[in-house]
């Protein structure tokens, strides 16, 4: 019986060696936004990294790691230990720490930021389309006025 993927993904990445170790935030809204795709979608999602050769965006609740999927799955760059236990409000950022597993991993920050953000807005519009009160039918209808 194999580890779940989650568990092997994380162990891989005590396994690697770190080539940049950085501690930063991640924005309310983005956090905010995948632990919602979490609660609506599943508890892991896989974006491919489209016109980045054969990278992928793995979110995990512990971790949000990009692979390369030519390189044996290799990390290239994870956000991790988000620290939200301590936020007051839904508003303020998140601290984390950014590993980077590859000295050019930075120039890619940005777009996997705008891949996330584009499918995950994406898929929960898509998951909320097919959820709409509209296609609820009440128990109890409503009252005719006089």
């Amino acid at each position: 019986m194999g580890l779940p993927e989650v568990m092997l993904m994380n162990w891989r990445l005590d396994d690697i060696p770190v080539y940049e170790l950085t501690e930063t935030t991640v924005s309310a809204a983005d956090f905010n936004r995948v632990q919602l795709a979490f609660h609506r979608i599943e508890q892991t999602l896989h974006i491919p990294l489209t016109g980045l050769r054969s990278l992928e965006l793995i979110l995990e609740r512990e971790a949000w790691i990009v692979v390369d999927h030519d390189a044996n799955d290799l990390p290239i760059l994870a956000w991790t230990d988000f620290q939200s236990g301590h936020r007051s409000s839904l508003h303020q950022p998140v601290p984390c720490t950014l590993k980077t597993y590859h000295m050019h991993a930075r120039v890619i920050l940005e777009q996997v930021h705008d891949f996330m953000a584009r499918e995950l807005a994406a898929r929960i519009a898509e998951r909320q389309k097919a959820c709409e009160l509209e296609n609820v039918v009440p128990l109890i209808p409503p009252r005719k006025r006089p």
